[in-house]
């Protein structure tokens, strides 16, 4: 067993993701220690709100720099990059700014029955700015593969967001606590990053309108196809609480909301931990012609592993002790955590993978995969409610389809590296002819 551990830890992607996960592992903890304070700070309608917040955030987050965040890793030249870097942050201001006068300008809130709201729904806008500075920052630093500052990063978003949460809940502050705690979460990510980076923000900033300009049509696939499938994406994901709290009410969407809390530690632990290491080197291994098939199977193979084992670990002692750590009127949250574990083991096995759809910029397939995908959770959602099921019904079959949908993605991005691999190939088979 100690030559096999030893053996994994040997492993560039194990070494590399097990820099992450420790650092993962240190916010996470603090959350889940918070977390059953905050669950007797607010009740489950607060949480409900928090909910439909954070989704509408999620979704926002991909389009608030027009995917050039995404397009960081990949220029060869640090020039290039510092121009896509200023794309990014120009894009997240100027999207942001917008958000926050509609919010204030129109009745959003009463739109989708939390009207109560409105006078502070507006700090989503601030939530927008922040993240999407954090997430171009973010992939600044995986452009270098600088773990140990992504790390940080993580660790001052996550303890600020939970500290915030928890400081507004003693001060009686009700839902707009968790709202501004979720923001300052984002805002102290945020500031983390600019401390290391400052420097090349400076830099980017000297960027002339000739460079934006050639960087916006060398990754304009980007803006005007990859974020189609991320909206996509993020839609599909963000839609059962939305469907949760309009068909059954904002409790039931509470319940779901701590539930995803709960099992997005070991997926934010294992699965985002491994999708940003999949993504840094996958993107290495394009710019040398090495091959990804074999790297997505050793992904798949180590990550299956470790997902099963904290998954069955999560659904056998999640009802021993939930209602002793989080208390009383939660229990429901034990039941959706049981259900939903299928969903979240799939998604921390495959989902990494799909990062070859933006290393190979194979847009067109990643959206069709997206569609497909997001087709089974409203046929999911539409089956709930035309046959009147019931919450717990309705999340089985949120479960069942959101997972064959991550089956489908992984897929389709295992028929791009067949592609990539296929063409590379034939430029081989080409440049031995002509050698001939």
């Amino acid at each position: 067993m100690k030559k096999w551990m030893q053996k994994q830890l040997k492993h560039r992607f194990i070494r590399a993701l097990s820099v992450l996960v420790a650092g993962s592992a240190v916010s996470s903890i603090i959350l889940l220690c918070i977390t059953p304070i905050l669950t007797r700070l607010y009740t489950p309608e607060d949480f409900g709100v928090l909910s439909i917040f954070t989704s509408i955030l999620y979704v926002l987050m991909i389009i608030v720099s027009f995917r050039y965040e995404a397009a960081l890793v990949l220029p060869k030249e640090k020039k290039a990059a510092l121009a896509l870097l200023f794309i990014a942050n120009a894009s997240t201001f100027i999207v942001a700014g917008i958000v926050i006068l509609l919010l204030v300008l129109t009745p959003f809130t009463t739109w989708i029955g939390i009207g109560e709201t409105h006078s502070f729904f507006w700090i989503l806008g601030l939530s927008l700015l922040f993240v999407g500075i954090f997430q171009s920052m973010n992939n600044w630093a995986l452009r270098y593969e600088q773990y140990d500052i992504i790390n940080r990063a993580k660790i001052s978003m996550n303890t600020g967001q939970g500290f915030g949460q928890l400081l507004f809940g003693f001060l009686n502050m009700g839902v707009i606590g968790l709202l501004l705690g979720e923001m300052l979460g984002r805002l102290t990510g945020m500031m983390q990053y600019i401390r290391y980076y400052r420097k090349d923000l400076l830099a980017s900033q000297k960027t002339s309108l000739q460079q934006m300009k050639e960087m916006v049509i060398r990754y304009k696939k980007f803006p005007l196809v990859s974020s189609i499938s991320n909206v996509i994406y993020s839609v599909a994901v963000n839609l059962p609480p939305l469907f949760l709290a309009a068909y059954f009410d904002v409790a039931t969407a509470g319940f779901y909301y701590l539930a995803q809390k709960i099992l997005t530690v070991p997926e934010n632990l294992v699965g985002f931990s491994a999708t940003q290491v999949y993504l840094s080197q996958a993107a290495k291994m394009m710019q040398d012609g090495q091959d990804l098939k074999k790297h997505c199977l050793e992904t798949v193979k180590h990550l299956f592993i470790i997902a099963f084992v904290i998954i069955v670990s999560i659904d056998i002692f999640a009802p021993i002790g939930f209602t002793f750590f989080f208390g009383h009127g939660w229990d429901t949250t034990v039941t959706f955590i049981q259900i939903l574990s299928l969903m979240y083991f799939t998604k921390m096995v495959l989902q990494p993978i799909n990062g070859v759809f933006q290393v190979c910029e194979a847009f067109y397939m990643q959206i069709t995969a997206e569609l497909i995908r997001l087709v089974f959770i409203i046929l999911a959602l539409v089956f709930a409610s035309t046959h009147e099921m019931t919450h717990i019904e309705a999340m089985w079959m949120i479960s069942i389809m959101t997972t064959l949908g991550y089956i489908v993605c992984a897929i389709f991005a295992w028929q791009v590296m067949n592609k990539v691999g296929d063409n590379r190939d034939d430029i081989g088979d080409n440049s031995k002819q002509h050698e001939i």
